[in-house]
């Protein structure tokens, strides 16, 4: 009787990702944050994006296969979705998960022309909310339900755009699949960012810093944390703010800060990659957005144990607990953002326990680890447990 060997072991799943963004913002850190932690014994990944950018840069850096794919400007564009299935009969994956409204789209279209069985889409955002004219977010709403029914699942990042999902869009409760984002906790440690270094390369000093990071869009409101800070300087003379991120509308963001007096006392740091050092230098953070899915910028907040300010919106009030880990206040109300800012600068001792209390809550239920064994278990599923 012959010897049989040893079993060969399977092959990793491919999974492609079409990223909506070659920028720098949540959904860019959602994907550079898979590309670290997704066991490469276990899935082999690449991505699609639709320009260079940070994010191709940064995930090449850390050896994904990153095809830049230039996507029209026009709400439809049938070479675009040609290519795209093209590209995707070459990659042959058996996963492809994409991002964004539009990607959705163009996604779904592409893989039932390419033959992808497995398709997920991803909601990092309200469609609700999207900052656009009244009649593209309809065409967006209506194309995202006409096409919907082409992903095998839905995965949403906060249980609010679930709801929107289904309750407003009315998509089957049972495709839809809440994965929260997730940070990496050894890198976000309170203990490992070095806040000084940052404080004395930007010239910040000692004294109090207020900070914000994140993509300068309007969604993200920097007119509101601006006038949040003007108010925050008549009870901390001398504070500084520290403003982290680039984005389309930063000229106009600088133009608002000196026009108010604030220029001397901003600090505009543009993208950096030393987050967790940029927040340890803040004595406060601040998010002011009119819109969000499940910010990673509150997460990171949170893990590094910063007092935290945020506006109630969205998935933000699924983390954040007004008064346990954080202070909540309504969006587009700069002056309760201020007052809530200035209150955490002036009381240290009960920003210091809401600070530790948000790296609790991280560490319990937010860890990037969970994330990604969440997601590879969705993986494993749609494939019945291993790829064809």
């Amino acid at each position: 009787m012959s010897r049989r060997g040893p079993a060969a072991a399977p092959r990793p799943i491919r999974v492609v990702h079409v990223a909506e963004s070659a920028g720098w913002a949540g959904g860019e850190v959602y994907l550079r944050e898979l590309a670290r932690a997704l066991p490469r014994e276990r899935f082999e990944l690449a991505v699609v994006a639709p320009e260079a950018g940070p994010l191709v840069s940064r995930l090449r850096a850390e050896g994904v296969l990153t095809i830049v794919l230039p996507q029209a400007g026009s709400l439809a564009s049938p070479p675009f979705l040609r290519e795209l299935a093209r590209r995707l009969r070459a990659l042959r994956p058996d996963i492809v998960q994409s991002h964004g409204a539009r990607t959705n789209f163009y996604a779904r279209l592409a893989c039932r022309l390419a033959g992808v069985r497995c398709h997920v889409s991803t909601v990092h955002n309200s469609l609700y909310d999207y900052p656009v004219g009244a009649a593209r977010r309809a065409a967006y709403l209506a194309l995202d339900r006409l096409t919907a029914p082409l992903s095998q699942v839905i995965v949403c990042v906060a249980q609010s755009l679930a709801r929107d999902l289904v309750e407003r869009s009315r998509l089957p409760a049972g495709r839809v699949v809440v994965i929260p984002n997730g940070v990496d906790l050894v890198r976000f440690d309170p203990g490992a960012g070095d806040g000084g270094r940052i404080r004395h390369e930007l010239g910040l000093g000692h004294g109090p810093v207020v900070g914000i990071v994140g993509r300068m869009t309007p969604q993200k409101s920097h007119a509101d944390f601006l006038e949040a800070f003007a108010l925050v300087r008549r009870c901390a003379v001398g504070a500084r703010a520290l403003i982290v991120g680039d984005g389309p509308l930063r000229g106009a963001i600088e133009g608002d800060a000196r026009a108010r007096g604030l220029a001397e006392a901003c600090v505009f740091a543009g993208v950096r990659d030393d987050i967790p050092g940029c927040l340890a230098a803040m004595s406060a953070v601040a998010l002011s957005s009119h819109s969000e899915g499940f910010p990673f910028t509150v997460l990171e907040a949170l893990a590094m144990a910063r007092p935290l300010a945020a506006t109630a919106v969205n998935g933000v009030t699924e983390v954040v607990e007004h008064g346990r880990n954080g202070l909540l206040v309504p969006p587009r109300r700069p002056e309760a953002l201020g007052e809530a800012l200035a209150g955490l600068l002036g009381d240290p001792v009960r920003a210091a326990a809401l600070g530790r209390a948000g790296r609790q809550t991280v560490e319990a239920r937010y860890g990037l680890a969970r994330m990604v064994e969440r997601l590879g278990d969705l993986y494993q599923s749609l494939l019945g447990g291993a790829p064809a």
